[in-house]
């Protein structure tokens, strides 16, 4: 009755956490009945140790200190962490090799928990699995911790055992590449810099993508061997791209690599991959192959594979991937990518491009995952979810993100990355990112639910009002379904796009007034309230006062507090761009009329 009593406290603690909503709800709550009840803390005092092997990992240290931590944090109690030749423990901490790199199992047995994870992040896993999972616990943003408080500790988590399916799952936003972040919400970005003693990320070694440039520096050889670059159709050589065929072009790269991996031994992936632009040499070898194979890819592949092949026996582990990209997006005829190849499909203009409103499962990126899918077993997707003209516009467009993961599991991704605002603030940026995140870890979960988790415990008092937008923007996407299909500019539409009408940006408008009225006397809700809006008055910035009216003034000078304070400094992809952007709001304010 004592245990029943005091699990029964933590649930009314959790409902009266500071800022939460009464009517918050846990969306990741493990389906299933508990394994038993272990009580952690009683009346503030510990009730046993977290218990560590004779010789534990670095990331099993780790581990326990972060479990530790963070039930101090709940109920003021530290337990002490003591190796397993001590008694009285409640949480055991252990690797399991049969759980991979990052798979987890919770489960309870003679009055203990046991959390054991795989070698690499898989206990870290475990202890935010618990924490998130079974507690209640979340981790928004580093600044946007709920914490369900309470003096009395029984945790009564349900057994399970979850291996995520994807090794890079990359919410590619930047709130989303701090490495704090990352660990706590189970993201894998190559971007964020997880340290290896905590269980490290996927790591490019600074080879990220679009790298012939960095392979073979133009500046290094070009002058004494052009023909190492793309040979243009009048004969010319360009430092565009390289020249994939070339002997000496594959020598340099397979060097290149090679030296790579040995200066950064904690490399897991790395691009060999095509620059920037459609460009493809059309010297006699290219051409030939590109016409026998019907694809561009056959003369990427061609240097890719050979690069993979020279650092398989020395690298068992490291993949070596290459974009399938514009020129280079269709499967050749015979040429085929070795095991160690992974294919980073991008949903480039045969999806996002055009249709940023339309799943891919609608669009002509279905047929290639399948192609390619058919053909390898090591896909990696780059999906495209903001508006690179406009990171601030108003893009309804979550549910086609969780309904694009699905589709890149289901078709056997081993890999996601969802090209958001990655250059600072965007829009909705930390609730697509949290969503995006749990989503790539477990596409099982609903991401309404997971929406609600996020607008109830983020925003907390102002939450009605966040909601209420969130409908605001569903509404959109009914109302002008068939102006959405297909948008002006595709997904870099203007802020003056059909769908962005005058009535859209007056409710959002009226809907944020009452969300700082909601948010008043909590400095923390209102700015994340603030931050949210950023979108409704970048609409008006970029659209004037002939669409704002007589508030014009008020709004760009709105704009700008909170654009300075989030640290803004790129409104759209490329080069920073805020203040010349902010000045031409600013040239705009009508000037007073001139007294007689």
């Amino acid at each position: 009755m004592r245990l029943r009593t005091s699990f029964n406290s933590l649930i009314i603690a959790s409902l009266l956490c500071a800022s939460a909503q009464a009517d918050w709800v846990n969306a990741l709550k493990p389906q299933g009945k508990p394994a038993g009840q272990v009580m952690v803390v009683n009346a503030g005092k510990s009730q046993g140790d977290i218990q560590l092997p004779d010789q534990p990992t670095p990331q099993e240290t780790n581990a326990a200190a972060e479990l530790q931590h963070w039930i101090k944090e709940l109920t003021a109690a530290s337990l002490p962490i003591k190796s397993c030749k001590a008694g009285g423990s409640r949480i055991a901490i252990r690797t399991d090799g049969s759980l991979g790199d990052e798979g987890y199992g919770i489960a309870v047995s003679r009055g203990q928990i046991i959390l054991s994870g795989g070698k690499t992040r898989g206990v870290l896993n475990a202890v935010y699995a618990l924490l998130e999972e079974d507690l209640g616990c979340r981790f928004y943003a580093n600044d946007s911790i709920r914490l369900p408080r309470t003096n009395t500790l029984v945790i009564a988590p349900v057994d399970r055992r979850y291996v995520p399916q994807l090794r890079i799952r990359d919410p590619f936003y930047a709130c989303a590449f701090d490495p704090v972040w990352s660990l706590r919400n189970r993201a894998n970005s190559p971007h964020a810099a997880v340290p290896e003693e905590q269980g490290g990320h996927m790591d490019y070694a600074g080879m990220f993508v679009h790298t012939a440039a960095q392979i073979v520096p133009p500046n290094n050889y070009f002058k004494e061997h052009p023909d190492y670059f793309a040979q243009a159709a009048d004969g010319t050589r360009t430092t565009a791209q390289l020249c994939p065929t070339h002997p000496e072009v594959v020598k340099i790269a397979i060097a290149y690599v090679r030296q790579v991996l040995r200066d950064n031994p904690h490399t897991e992936i790395l691009s060999v991959s095509k620059n920037d632009c459609q460009i493809s040499c059309l010297c006699p070898r290219c051409k030939k192959l590109r016409e026998e194979e019907g694809s561009d890819m056959a003369n990427q592949l061609f240097l890719v594979n050979q690069v993979a092949q020279a650092i398989e026996a020395e690298y068992p582990t490291v993949i070596i991937d290459t974009l399938a990209y514009l020129e280079t997006i269709q499967v050749p005829k015979t040429a085929r990518p070795r095991n160690n190849v992974a294919i980073r499909l991008c949903n480039d203009a045969v999806g996002a491009w055009s249709h940023p409103f339309t799943p891919a499962e609608q669009c002509d990126t279905a047929k290639l995952v399948s192609a390619w899918g058919a053909i390898h077993n090591r896909l990696y997707i780059w999906d495209y979810n903001v508006n690179f003209s406009h990171y601030l516009a108003p893009m309804p467009n979550l549910d086609v993100m969780a309904a694009n993961i699905r589709f890149w599991i289901k078709n056997h991704a081993e890999g996601v990355m969802l090209q958001g605002g990655y250059q600072g603030p965007a829009e909705r940026d930390q609730l697509k990112s949290w969503v995006a995140a749990k989503l790539l870890w477990n596409p099982a979960w609903d991401e309404k639910a997971l929406t609600r988790d996020f607008i109830q415990g983020h925003y907390g008092k102002a939450a009605p009002a966040l909601e209420e937008y969130e409908t605001l923007l569903k509404r959109m996407r009914a109302d002008h379904a068939s102006e959405m299909a297909s948008p002006p500019g595709g997904i870099r539409y203007p802020m003056d796009a059909p769908f962005l009408t005058k009535e859209f940006v007056t409710r959002a408008t009226d809907i944020f007034a009452r969300a700082r009225q909601l948010a008043r006397d909590d400095d923390d809700l209102t700015r994340r309230v603030e931050h949210a809006e950023l979108p409704i008055l970048s609409v008006k910035c970029v659209r004037g006062p002939e669409f704002a009216g007589d508030s014009y003034a008020r709004v760009v000078g709105e704009f700008e507090r909170i654009a300075r304070r989030e640290k803004i400094k790129f409104l759209q992809e490329g080069e920073p761009d805020f203040e010349t952007k902010l000045a031409g709001y600013k040239n705009r304010i009508p000037k007073p009329a001139a007294t007689r």
